[in-house]
């Protein structure tokens, strides 16, 4: 028979063999999920995204910028709203495009302009025949650039004064489709997980900060925001690019749900922004917004 130090030696052998075996292994990516619209129309996106709010086309900005850059460039696309859907990656938006399966907002937006022939920069900026603007060159990674600043860094920024307001948890809870006489119970379980997950990732990707900290950088990337705009109607110009698709879906989804922090801060000091906002919001969405 085996003793008991024999049983330990053992489960000790196995927990290092499986933590050696785990350690070595590379990563692997996921495989893509199965298809859902079996059916699908040529050539036309299936964009799968978060329910619509009632005052907003949508909580999330990448979901909303993938639903502005369809609007944009005339691409023909059907919204299928989810509550338990996600991507390979674990998260909305996704789309299937002609049976295949993308994610992640920024992957999707080169899928889009590669599929529909969408022009990303010639050597002198012209409208082109759908009313959008391509950019020469150097405005072309002037647009990256803010793009990525206002995903990557903007982003967090105004996501830690989004996610302190209860109003956000309670649209989280409406969209998750959750019982509504069960709200006052199960509403502070969501905001102490979802905001703790929320807080470590805006930590693990610019910092943790306090709120005087943050207000600096949200000024900061807001100026930069400005300048590029200066007295022009849209970022580059007369036309809408895909840099006003990011700006104005990050921006929209902060000002329109509810009252925050940020919202102060654009009515108080960056008025130009939010004319821009309002603009770009009623050649994208005439109809979509209602307060």
């Amino acid at each position: 028979m085996f003793d008991s130090f024999s049983i330990l030696v053992a489960l000790l052998v196995g927990a290092i063999f499986i933590y050696l075996k785990d350690l070595f292994t590379p990563p692997k990516i996921k495989d893509k999920p199965e298809i859902q619209k079996k059916d699908f129309k040529k050539d036309t996106v299936y964009l799968y995204q978060f329910k619509r709010l009632k005052n907003c086309p949508n909580l999330s900005p990448f979901c909303m910028k993938i639903e502005v850059l369809c609007r944009i460039y005339n691409i023909p696309h059907e919204i299928i709203e989810c509550t338990t859907l996600r991507s390979r990656n674990g998260l909305l938006p996704f789309i299937e495009l002609n049976g295949q399966h993308y994610s992640d907002s920024d992957l999707i937006e080169m899928r889009l302009k590669s599929h529909f022939k969408i022009p990303v920069s010639v050597k002198v900026a012209f409208p082109d025949s759908k009313g959008l603007q391509t950019l020469p060159g150097d405005l072309e990674t002037l647009s990256v650039a803010l793009s990525k600043m206002t995903f990557f860094h903007l982003f967090h920024i105004i996501y830690r004064y989004k996610t302190s307001e209860n109003a956000f948890y309670e649209n989280v809870y409406r969209l998750l489709d959750m019982p509504p006489y069960f709200s006052f119970l199960l509403l502070p379980f969501i905001k102490a997980s979802v905001g703790k997950r929320f807080r470590a990732r805006n930590a693990g990707a610019i910092g943790d900060f306090e709120w005087a900290e943050l207000d600096e950088f949200l000024r900061k990337d807001l100026e930069v925001i400005q300048n590029t705009l200066k007295d022009q109607k849209y970022l580059f110009g007369d036309k809408l690019t895909s840099a006003d698709a990011t700006v104005f879906s990050l921006l929209a989804t902060v000002y329109y749900p509810f009252h925050t922090h940020v919202s102060d801060v654009l009515e108080t000091s960056f008025p130009k922004i939010l004319e821009y906002v309002k603009r770009v919001r009623q050649e994208v969405y005439p109809n979509d917004f209602t307060f």
